[in-house]
Parts: C-alpha cells; sequence; structure tokens
C-alpha cells in the first residue's frame, strides 16, 4: 500500500522500473499501477485499505 501512487510510479520510472501498467483507478476505489523492476519481478502498487 502507498499513499501517493502517482508519485510512487514516477520515482520507480525513473529508477528504470518497467511500467507494465500505468496508474489506474478502480472499481473498489484504490489507485493502483504494476511495475517490474531490475531483477524482472513483478509488483503491484495500490492506495486500498481494506
Amino acid at each position: 500500500m502507498v499513499d501517493d501512487v502517482d508519485r510512487h510510479h514516477e520515482r520507480a520510472r525513473a529508477a528504470g522500473a518497467e511500467i507494465v501498467r500505468p496508474p489506474f483507478d478502480t472499481d473498489y476505489g484504490s489507485r493502483d499501477y504494476v511495475a517490474r523492476d531490475l531483477s524482472g519481478l513483478v509488483w503491484s502498487f495500490g492506495t486500498y485499505r481494506p
């Protein structure tokens, strides 16, 4: 969970992460994005707090 998805996304992109899916709003009220790190691992980040 991150507080500011857009800011986190920009920092990840600037650090060299491949953005798999840019920031988007979900039906359940979260803002998410998906990135692949430099090691090839895929990460999902979002604002949703269950």
